[in-house]
């Protein structure tokens, strides 16, 4: 008898397996039973992708095939295939409904019949199926003429790309990054004329679905201020572990630039540099070198700066370069004997055109407990020539004590405004640059102290000024989450970071690995034509490399 019971209740919980109440919340409208079916990878190196998951929602209960649909490389820029032998599978139900037998592995390249019972005591079969799909994306992703060298403004809405040129533009062979998998015709490689308008035409993986771009010379049309609403747009989001190999561990330090197209991550012992639009890894830039923990950024002229982590009385120095082909060379030395510091070089940040009239900052640090540290160096540049570095303090600012920090100005200007953020203060802080006081601040949200607000970069774009920062995984249950305000007056820059009525965007959260190491960064880089503004940021911890771009063309 005993053993009758052991396999009921085994039997039991294997039906309960399947049947649970949703974990997103189901409209109180909603009296279908099964409402979507998931599927996730249960075999390879994808099956713990919190991305890759595949939904078929149910729309008309009455039909018997739930068929979900499988991309037919994943990720889709890549050329794996997928196999769907071997699927894990999750339903979205109502309240006190049931699926016989419970939902596990499937084969969907088979019919895999289930019995879904409702609330009400009624029972429907169905069976569950899958399809790998070609792609239908066809989308122009960026363009640009090599004679001249320029980039175009491309519109995916109204299938247009503009050439903004004052120059006389002729012949010239162009460079077009398209949706993956996808064909174009003509080929843009071979040179034609552009002084009159040009099509293309990308045809879609799936070989059917195509759309026509006409290229030109035009000005577009921008909005009065800032980004358009609802531009704003995700263009990648990787796991650089799963997709790049690059690990994070102890003693790595990630940080970011930007080199036109390209967005460069270092780990703090060498530089990888991505097409910027599309997240592909192109490979280690020129002269990449071991930073020893330091940290890389740009400036918003096409300029990266590196520099090495260096201890008091020690050499600190900071290298440049224009071109992920063309090594760094030593741009700033100087023994660190100024200020109450004990470290710097974690971290470094830079506003302007280094080459002409810039601002750049390094944090540093000392231990002590309670926390009592709020300096940073700084190096003012004129016309192109650097002056002496400056020990800044500031004051009236939640003070820090490691190198989780980040420091950068709003403008060239040395006595506007400059803003700060570091763990565990976590609130992201507007300082007054003629007084360095701080003056306002956004509040930790709610679960803020969880994360590690540390990563922060300023922009001006189309008229607006913006100010962003980046919560990196501290510990598993961190939200990594990044925010942009706009501070072109800081009357609205108060309350909470995800609250505050002058923040204008919120990132999706990107979480891939547990914590290892507690080091992210971000920056913004507008393009040189002033139409597009992109944010790219990582988090060490959570292994993410994101990137979303913006424009201020008006439609």
């Amino acid at each position: 008898m005993k053993k009758i019971k052991i396999i009921y209740i085994a039997a039991l919980l294997g039906i309960l397996g399947g049947c649970h109440k949703p974990q997103e919340l189901i409209p109180s409208e909603v009296r279908q039973g099964v409402n979507s079916i998931t599927a996730s990878f249960a075999a390879g190196e994808y099956k713990l992708d919190q991305n890759a998951k595949f939904t078929a929602q149910i729309t008309d209960p009455t039909k018997e095939e739930i068929l979900v649909a499988i991309p037919w490389y994943y990720p889709e820029e890549s050329t794996n295939e997928t196999d769907i032998t071997s699927m894990r599978m999750s339903a979205n139900l109502d309240d006190n409904c049931f699926i016989e037998p419970g939902l596990s592995i499937m084969d969907l390249t088979k019919k895999n019949y289930i019995t879904f019972r409702n609330a009400d005591g009624s029972t429907k079969q169905y069976y569950i199926t899958g399809e790998r799909r070609k792609s239908n994306k066809c989308e122009i992703l960026n363009f640009s003429l090599a004679n001249p060298s320029l980039n175009g403004v491309v519109d995916k809405d109204a299938k247009t790309i503009s050439l903004i040129t004052i120059d006389q533009l002729g012949t010239s062979a162009a460079t077009v990054q398209i949706s993956a998998h996808a064909t174009i015709t003509p080929d843009p490689s071979v040179p034609r004329d552009y002084s009159q308008p040009v099509t293309f035409t990308v045809t879609a993986h799936d070989g059917v679905t195509k759309a026509t771009y006409t290229v030109q010379k035009t000005i577009p049309a921008k909005i009065n201020y800032g980004f358009r609403t609802g531009s704003q747009v995700e263009l990648w989001a990787k796991d650089f572990n799963v997709a790049y190999g690059i690990t994070n561990a102890s003693g790595k330090n990630f940080t970011l630039a930007a080199l036109g197209n390209y967005v460069i991550l270092s780990t703090g012992n060498d530089q990888t540099y991505f097409n910027g639009t599309t997240g592909e890894k192109i490979g280690l830039i020129e002269g990449s070198m071991a930073l020893a923990g330091g940290a890389i950024t740009s400036d918003k002229a096409g300029n990266m700066l590196l520099c090495n982590t260096a201890a008091k009385n020690a050499v600190f120095k900071i290298w440049k370069t224009n071109s992920v082909t063309k090594a760094p060379e030593e741009f700033i030395t100087f023994t660190y004997n100024i200020g109450v510091g004990a470290k710097l070089g974690a971290k470094i940040s830079v506003q302007g055109d280094i080459n002409d009239d810039a601002i750049i900052t390094v944090p540093t640090w000392a231990w002590a407990s309670p926390a009592n540290h709020s300096e940073f160096i700084r190096w003012v540049i004129t016309d192109g020539v650097v002056g002496a570095p400056e020990a800044i303090k500031i004051t009236n600012i939640s003070m820090w004590n490691g190198a989780n920090v980040d420091v950068v100005y709003s403008t060239v200007n040395k006595n506007d405004n400059y803003y700060a953020t570091s763990y565990s203060g976590n609130r992201l802080t507007a300082v007054n640059g003629s007084t360095n006081a701080a003056i306002s601040y956004l509040a930790t949200s709610t679960w803020g102290a969880n994360s590690n607000f540390n990563a922060a970069d300023a922009v001006e774009f189309n008229k607006a000024k913006y100010v962003a920062v980046y919560g990196g995984m501290h510990f598993t249950y961190s939200q990594c989450l990044g925010f942009m305000f706009d501070v072109t007056t800081l009357g609205q820059f108060t309350g909470k970071l995800d609250d505050s009525p002058s923040r204008v965007f919120t990132t999706n959260e990107r979480k891939y690995g547990t914590p290892v190491t507690a080091s992210s960064d971000l920056i913004l880089v507008p393009s040189p034509d002033g139409y597009k503004l992109r944010l790219y940021y990582t988090d060490g911890n959570a292994r993410s490399l994101v990137a979303w771009e913006f424009d201020c063309i008006d439609k």
